[in-house]
This record gives structure tokens, C-alpha cells and sequence, in this order.
């Protein structure tokens, strides 16, 4: 019987990879093509086109092709289980062996759950679109609560709505049980859940929360907000609160603008919210496990949402393993990074890299390079964005018009994106990690191009110094003139990686992945 091996990660990584350019191409299409096409037919200048027919059916080809190859690694973990004490950090994951006819009986019966689940999504899809055209909710909601168990025709159901809809529904009891069963599932969309947080007053689209300011605004922003009256946002969270699988999925959507927010709006308010939103977040995957901070950290202004979490599992009181202090800002963003511990893992898997370095880009960032001026003249207020913080965004501050950017999307790292495309995404958690452990892994492939150079990518120190500092083309250049010659980390990001205070750190953030 023939022997199959594939490492599952790789095929995840992938197929994640290929579903967001999917994405990304379904969104230009409708965005710009579309429109200038429709342009073109108006005024006669090009006959009409087939495009929505044929677009639709290139992108539907192109996410079930992404679905299969995520079915395949799944399909070797129930055939093969994981490999013996799971991946090492920094070191890429291990494959998996199995017989080809396991394998393949595996993948037959996930295809068969997935066109299960599929239909079921379908069936949704299309109650919610009967909902778009008018009528009474009465017939939506009685034919809701028929499926209201059905994760799959829930998700379909509310990953169809806009944010009206979602309002009106989470108003009602039935609204409310179909939401929880559909993420439940696991099977609410991003933008699901976005309109999910909206609609509780915790998100706004398209814009980071403003920073703490020195003086109450005349119109707070939560005073606009129009969506779910408090008792039915109670409602929601206590029906979240009873499942706990559906708690988690939700808590796991909330970005760090979210929980700032969630913090702002309902930290000091006496009607139960406050409460109820604590025992969610305790629910998420990666929410650290140590006390509630009595203070805020003095964090640069791309982390200050690390201010709503408590201490990190590896100093649960506030004191690391080694039996010293750790300061608050360090609390919080090893905090910080144990919330977002599995993004940067499986980034770092993807691009085969101490997720330390990760780690230190993000820590030293928001550690030491504050907009001390600004700080000054406020007097000690909490960090915010300088006056040019438009050039960078989210953890890392990773510059969204530099030539390396530029350079790890050339090159195919990542997917080309516009500047507007570029800064959506790097102002999200998840989106500045994926940049920052493109730019580290691009590095290390760069130096290994020529056998006389020794391997970086266990390099902290000089990884970082890299971010910090340098290009692809520098890079190269240095490598070119200097074969096989040992390179001595001068920035100041790199000496902070080999400095006490610094390893200490990023050795306890490394921990952070034993803590399961």
C-alpha cells in the first residue's frame, strides 16, 4: 500500500494565500472593471459584456480549488494525525505520512460534509435574500427559527445581510439564537462579524478608534451610535455566554480597535455590559490568563489596545519566571503578543523564521520608539499617532510606501496591493504580522541565494536590524561585496535584541506557545 506524506500547515498556508488574492480579484473586479465596462456599454463604445457570468464563475472555481487544497491537509491530519510533538518553533512544521487510501478515504468524506454544509449555507443565503426584497419579517423569522440549530444555514443566512438587517434581527430572540449557532460553526465571515460589533457599538468602518484625548468631546462617539438597544445587546452576550464554542469564535474576530473600544464604552458603565463582555473575552483562544492590570501601559500608539488585556500567562502577577519585576508597558506587550500568539506562529511557520523576531519588531516598536515629543507636551498622556502616522500603520509600524513593501510584493511574497489596499490591511493585527514576517522571511531567503552566507532565519538580532533599516536591493548589495563575511547588528533594534532587557523578553514571549 503506497505511503503519502504532506505537511498540513503548508496546505493551509497556501490555500489561505490563494483565497485572499481570490478576494482581492473579486473586489477589483466589482470595484473597477465592472464599473467601466458598464461605462463603456452605456455609451456604445463596447457591446455588452458576459463578465458578471464568467468573473463569477473564474472566482467560484478559484475558492473551491483553495477549499481542496485545505480539504487535502485536513484530510491528512484524520488520516495520519499530527506529527509526534507538533513543530518546533522557528523550524517548519512536520510532515505527515499516511496511506494513500486513508488519505483519500478522508478527503472523500470531508467533501461530502462540505457539499453537506455547503447546501445548508446555500438554503441560508437564499432566506436572506428573500429578506432583501421587502415584505413582512414575520415569514423570515418563522422559517429561521426553523433552521435556527443549523450552524451552516445560519452562517449562510447572516453572512448575506448588511448591517440594517443584522440590526433588526439581533432585536429579536430568534435573531439572536440563529446568530449564536452561526458562530457557533465557526462559519461567520469577517465582515459578518465586523457587523456583528457595530451594531453593539464597539467598531466604525474604515477608521481606527481615535486615541484618549485631554478633553471630553462635545459628541462622544458612541452618543451616534443607532444600533442594538442595550437590553438586546445583554440578550446576545448572555446567549454567547451559554455556548461557550460560539463565545470563543466570537471573542476570536475582535481586532485590538475593537477591544479598545469595548473598554471606553463599557468600562465604567454600571449595567451589567461590562461584565458580561469580560467573561467573553476570557473565552477567546489566546486571551492571557494573569490578573487585570490596576494601570495603563505608556505603549507607542499602534499598541495601545493592549491596554484593555491583563498580565500575560508567563508573569501572571506582573513577575516573569525568573522571579523579577517585568514594567507595565513590558507586561502589555508580551500580553499583546500572547492575544495574537497564533497569528505569529503560523507566520513564522510559513516563512520558516524565529517568531521571536517577529515579536521583537512588534515589542520594540512599541517599547522605545514612542512619539516622545508629543508625550511631552501632553504632559504624560498615553502615546498616540504623531503628526506623520499616516505613513505607517498597525503593530510594527510597518511604512506603507517604503521601497521594502514595494520590494516583497514585486518580488511575489506577498500579493501587489495599492496604497489604499496596502494600508487596510496593515492596520489590522493579523495584516501587520503577515507584512512583517514577509519582510523577515524575504531577508532570509535573500541571504541564502549564495552558499557562502550563513543562514538568518534563527538570526534575531539581525533580523531586526534588517526591518529596521535596510532594503532587499541594500541587502543584496551588502551580500555581494562582503561573501561570507559575519554582519554586526548597529541599530538601535538590534542592540535592544541582544541586550538583557531585550532577550529576557523575547525568550519569555517564546514561552508563551507552551502555555497550553
Amino acid at each position: 500500500m503506497a505511503k503519502v506524506s504532506a505537511i498540513p500547515e503548508n496546505l493551509f498556508a497556501y490555500a489561505e494565500a490563494c483565497t485572499r488574492g481570490a478576494e482581492q480579484f473579486q473586489q477589483w473586479v466589482s470595484t473597477y472593471l465592472t464599473v467601466a465596462l458598464r461605462d463603456g456599454e452605456r455609451s456604445g463604445v463596447v457591446p455588452p459584456s458576459s463578465l458578471d457570468s464568467s468573473g463569477a464563475k473564474w472566482i467560484a472555481a478559484a475558492f473551491y480549488t483553495d477549499r481542496d487544497v485545505a480539504t487535502v491537509g485536513r484530510a491528512f491530519q484524520e488520516a495520519g494525525g499530527p506529527a509526534a510533538g507538533g513543530p518546533a518553533a522557528g523550524v517548519p512544521a512536520n510532515p505527515v505520512s499516511a496511506s494513500e487510501q486513508a488519505v483519500n478515504a478522508a478527503f472523500q468524506r470531508l467533501q461530502t460534509q462540505y457539499a453537506q454544509q455547503s447546501h445548508s449555507a446555500e438554503a441560508g443565503a437564499a432566506l436572506a435574500r428573500r429578506m432583501e426584497q421587502g415584505g413582512g419579517l414575520g415569514p423570515i423569522l418563522a422559517e429561521l427559527g426553523r433552521h435556527a440549530d443549523d450552524p451552516h444555514f445560519a452562517a449562510g443566512f447572516y453572512n448575506q445581510l448588511d448591517d440594517e438587517r443584522i440590526r433588526r434581527l439581533m432585536s429579536d430572540p430568534t435573531g439572536i439564537k440563529a446568530l449564536v449557532s452561526a458562530f457557533a460553526g465557526g462559519a461567520v465571515s469577517g465582515e459578518t462579524a465586523d457587523r456583528v460589533t457595530r451594531q453593539l457599538g464597539w467598531d466604525q468602518p474604515g477608521i481606527l478608534p481615535g486615541p484618549p484625548l485631554p478633553w471630553k468631546p462635545l459628541f462622544p462617539w458612541e452618543g451616534h451610535h443607532d444600533g442594538v438597544p442595550p437590553d438586546d445587546q445583554i440578550a446576545f452576550l448572555k446567549a454567547l455566554l451559554a455556548n461557550r464554542t460560539a463565545a470563543s469564535q466570537f471573542a476570536y474576530h475582535l481586532d485590538d480597535p475593537e477591544l479598545l473600544r469595548i473598554k471606553g464604552t463599557y468600562g465604567a458603565r454600571a449595567s451589567g455590559l461590562g461584565m458580561l463582555l469580560d467573561q467573553i473575552h476570557a473565552t477567546h483562544p489566546s486571551w492571557p490568563g494573569g490578573a487585570k492590570a490596576p494601570t495603563d501601559a505608556d505603549l507607542s500608539w499602534e499598541l495601545r489596545g493592549a491596554n484593555a488585556l491583563p498580565y500575560p500567562s508567563v508573569a501572571p502577577q506582573g513577575v516573569g519566571l525568573d522571579g523579577k519585576p517585568y514594567s507595565r508597558d513590558e507586561l502589555a506587550v508580551l500580553s499583546w503578543v500572547e492575544l495574537h500568539r497564533d497569528t505569529i506562529l503560523r507566520e513564522a511557520r510559513r516563512w520558516n523564521i524565529d517568531p521571536r523576531a517577529i515579536v521583537g519588531a512588534i515589542a520594540w516598536e512599541a517599547l522605545k520608539n514612542k512619539d516622545r515629543w508629543w508625550q511631552d507636551i501632553r504632559d504624560g498622556l498615553p502615546a498616540r499617532p504623531p503628526l506623520d502616522y499616516h505613513l505607517s500603520a498597525g503593530p510594527g509600524k510597518v511604512h506603507i510606501d517604503t521601497e521594502i513593501v514595494k520590494q516583497i510584493e514585486a518580488e511575489g511574497y506577498l500579493p501587489r496591493q495599492g496604497e489604499d489596499g496596502r494600508r487596510a490591511i496593515l492596520r489590522t493585527s493579523d495584516g501587520s504580522i503577515r507584512y512583517i514576517a514577509a519582510i523577515l522571511g524575504a531577508y532570509s531567503k535573500v541571504t541564502e541565494q549564495n552558499p557562502d552566507n550563513e543562514p538568518i532565519r534563527n538570526n534575531v538580532p539581525l533580523l531586526v536590524n534588517l526591518y529596521q533599516g535596510s532594503d532587499l536591493n541594500r541587502w543584496r548589495n551588502w551580500l555581494n561585496t562582503h561573501p561570507g563575511a559575519p554582519y554586526d547588528p548597529g541599530n538601535r533594534m538590534g542592540k535592544w535584541a541582544v541586550s538583557p532587557e531585550g532577550q529576557r523578553l523575547l525568550d519569555d514571549s517564546l514561552r508563551l506557545w507552551d502555555q497550553d
